[in-house]
């Protein structure tokens, strides 16, 4: 079956298959609980496999920050974003604490230095309608220049991943 898309919001997922069928995961989330419940292996399993599929998805906004138009900001904040799990499920994290390097007032100067956290929605949406976010790109909205549009391009492959890493770890603990 050859899949050509994957629509959904957390708790679902929905893959478009090339016939007008489609295949859809209701609860997801509720469905990863419950097996997490029941078995220890599964939940450490299903951690690993949800870690490496961030971690793809990390690397690949690390690729779409470095495209981007005056870069500086986007790489630097994604040197912050490490892949973690959820509940057994893939997460990005950005350490929103770790300092900023800013090139044209070095944290030396300030009283209070600046961090990722301070910097990530500016370089990702954008700013400049007010004095205090110049330093950033046009604002574009919910679309987003290196992070969000990287989730949404690869939106079936992390979908497709992750069933099948769970599909792989249920195999695993039948075995």
């Amino acid at each position: 079956m050859a899949i050509n898309n994957a629509i959904g919001r957390a708790g679902s997922v929905a893959f478009t298959p090339s016939g007008n069928t489609g295949v859809e995961i209701i609860g997801i989330t509720q469905f990863i609980r419950d097996l997490a419940k029941s078995d220890e292996r599964f939940k450490k399993e299903a951690n690993k496999a949800s870690t490496a599929i961030a971690e793809l998805l990390v690397v690949a906004a690390k690729f779409e920050a470095a495209s981007v138009t005056r870069s500086s900001q986007a790489t630097e904040v994604m040197k912050g974003m490490r892949a973690r799990t959820f509940n057994s499920l893939p997460a990005a994290v950005l350490s929103e604490k770790s300092g900023f390097v800013s090139k044209s007032r070095p944290n030396r100067k300030r009283k209070r230095k600046v961090t990722r956290g301070d910097v990530f929605f500016g370089a990702e949406f954008g700013g400049g309608r007010t004095p205090k976010t110049q330093q950033f790109l046009r604002h574009r909205g919910k679309s987003g220049y290196f992070f969000w549009p990287t989730v949404r391009k690869h939106k079936a492959d992390i979908a497709k991943e992750y069933l099948d890493a769970i599909t792989r770890v249920l195999d695993k603990l039948d075995d």
